[in-house]
């Protein structure tokens, strides 16, 4: 495997210990005040020129380096999930019912033991460099409020960086590609509307159990017939529910689905053949309809030149092309705005047991990836 620089092994035993405390106090969404203060606290003893709240629980932690130097930023989310461990860690969640399943506290760890090297040798770094603790990437999103309230200006970001533990690739890699790494993602709900009646005379209502079955079976049909096979898409319907009670033909049903693409044109596209399938669905079964966004997470695209940089410094022997994924991040909104890239630091290890996946309640890893990341980190502004 890779080796790695005597200052970044030096950070070994405070890195660990961050991640181990985060992954015992994990907090979901926006209330990620614990985590918050942990993070404050280890800041205010690396010497950093600003640090600065965002979005409420959002910190962007800033160190500046010779005038007129370019800007740099590094982000990792802080939020876990409303899963119950059970991975039987000595330092496991102590809040029964959540748990640091997708490495978020990892990637906290990370930005952390980066935060402590970038204070070891502050003098010899031109670079500006923006850290950013991100809440609520696995709900609606933080990235875009913290970039509504100035994160990405004073000092104007030139280009930033972020990644994220994967099991799905081996431990110590890193997987990036340019281009479209990871989908677009819109939560929809979509609404039918008919007319109660009772079961015995079914002439006298409108069944909107019925409507939405010949919906759901049209449905299939836009993906496999009406968009290219080129072009990766998904459009799932994970809940459905409707009606009262049994004798009653429901009056409504609402189905709650998941679209994903590599392209936001490509989502307009399949968003308008739906609003014609409903609007044919109106006509032959006499329903009214609504189709209602949610969140929303426009496709990871990793900028070509910034994504090319990368890879030119990345060992041959760490390096992995990483193939899109149709998972999502809300890192997505960082690029739209500055050059960015994303990329996946690889945990899975089969000889130590690190082998199941994110969101899972024994999602695990060997905490010798964090040093990884810091290493990447560190030669990003020293070698590109």
């Amino acid at each position: 495997m890779v080796s790695l620089d005597k200052d970044i092994l030096a950070l070994e035993k405070e890195v660990i210990a961050h991640r181990r405390w985060l992954h015992s106090h994990p907090e979901i969404g926006f209330e990620v005040y614990k985590t918050r203060d942990y993070i404050l606290e280890q800041l205010n003893k690396y010497g950093f020129d600003e640090v600065s709240l965002l979005a409420g629980t959002g910190i962007k932690a800033v160190m500046r380096g010779k005038v007129g130097a370019r800007t740099l930023a590094f982000r990792a989310d802080m939020d876990a999930l409303a899963i119950e461990e059970k991975t039987g860690l000595e330092f496991a969640s102590k809040r029964k019912g959540f748990m640091h399943a997708c490495g978020h506290d990892g990637h906290m760890a990370i930005l952390l033991g980066f935060a402590q090297w970038l204070s070891q040798n502050k003098d010899n770094i031109d670079d500006n460099i923006v850290l950013v603790f991100q809440p609520d990437e696995e709900r609606e999103g933080g990235a875009l409020p913290m970039i509504k309230e100035g994160l990405l200006d004073a000092p104007k970001v030139d280009a930033i960086f972020g990644l994220h533990v994967l099991p799905d690739i081996p431990q110590g890699k890193i997987g990036v590609k340019a281009g479209p790494l990871m989908a677009q993602t819109c939560e929809v709900d979509i609404e039918l509307m008919g007319k109660s009646a009772h079961c015995a005379i079914p002439h006298k209502g409108v069944d909107t159990i019925v409507a939405a079955a010949h919906f759901i079976n049209a449905l299939q049909s836009i993906i496999s017939r009406t968009i290219d096979s080129s072009q990766e898409a998904v459009f799932s319907i994970g809940r459905i529910y409707g009606g009262d009670t049994r004798n009653i033909l429901a009056e409504r049903v609402t189905l709650e689905c998941t679209v994903r693409t590599f392209s936001d044109e490509l989502y307009q596209i399949i968003k308008g053949k739906v609003l014609d399938l409903l609007e044919g669905m109106e006509k032959s079964h006499g329903v009214k309809s609504s189709y209602n966004e949610g969140v929303y997470y426009p496709p990871v695209i990793n900028h070509e030149e910034w994504t090319q940089k990368l890879i030119n410094i990345l060992p041959k022997e760490q390096y992995m092309e990483a193939k899109p994924l149709m998972i999502a991040e809300d890192f997505s909104y960082y690029q739209r705005e500055v050059p960015g890239v994303f990329m996946f630091l690889g945990c899975y290890n089969e000889a130590k047991g690190y082998i199941h996946p994110l969101h899972n309640n024994r999602f695990n890893f060997d905490e010798e990836i964090l040093l990884y990341g810091i290493q990447l980190y560190k030669n990003i502004i020293t070698r590109i």
